[in-house]
């Protein structure tokens, strides 16, 4: 996270350094997410220029689209927090003294986490709870469970990385 009593000359800072563990599960958030919002251009596009040119829509492109904005989500949230590009109100706090910014950036990151934890928790419940239900997409009948399986991994990933925001010396998240 760049210094926020440095003077701000228009360039970003460098993006943090990644862990050992971290690296491999930033690839394949980036590979699923990229893959997912590939998905999505291409079913989008395809059904638009089918349902204008022929009358004759993708047969459950809803259901394509809805299942691949969930993973593009899911893949997109624990990457922006890894990058340290979660979306920040920073106004007030780059005015306290850097022992109150400090103790202000490390409160708010353990509120995120807590947050963050009990929305994976609430995934993991509701993924059990589609797949004991049956529940599926209305054309194509594609289980939720999974899906809300990888939110809830997507929820959990950005709780452990806003814990770690707690837990690093100088810094909130």
């Amino acid at each position: 996270m760049p210094d926020p009593h440095a003077e701000d000359d228009g360039e970003e800072a460098p993006p943090r350094p990644l862990g050992r563990l971290q690296a491999p599960v930033v690839y394949g958030l980036e590979v699923v997410g990229g893959l997912a919002l590939a998905a999505l251009l291409a079913i989008t596009v395809a059904d638009a220029l089918l349902r204008s040119l022929l009358n004759r829509p993708i047969l459950g492109g809803g259901d394509l689209v809805q299942v691949a904005l969930v993973l593009v989500v899911a893949s997109a949230l624990p990457l922006s927090i890894a990058a340290g590009r979660a979306i920040a109100i920073e106004m007030l706090v780059e005015r306290l003294p850097p022992a109150l910014e400090t103790a202000v950036r490390r409160l708010s990151a353990a509120v995120c986490a807590i947050a963050s934890g009990y929305l994976a928790w609430r995934c993991y419940v509701n993924a059990g709870e589609a797949a004991l239900f049956g529940e599926t997409t209305m054309l194509l009948q594609i289980p939720y469970g999974p899906f809300y399986g990888a939110l809830a991994l997507s929820f959990a990933l950005s709780a452990a990385l806003f814990a770690s925001g707690v837990l690093r010396p100088g810094s909130g998240a």
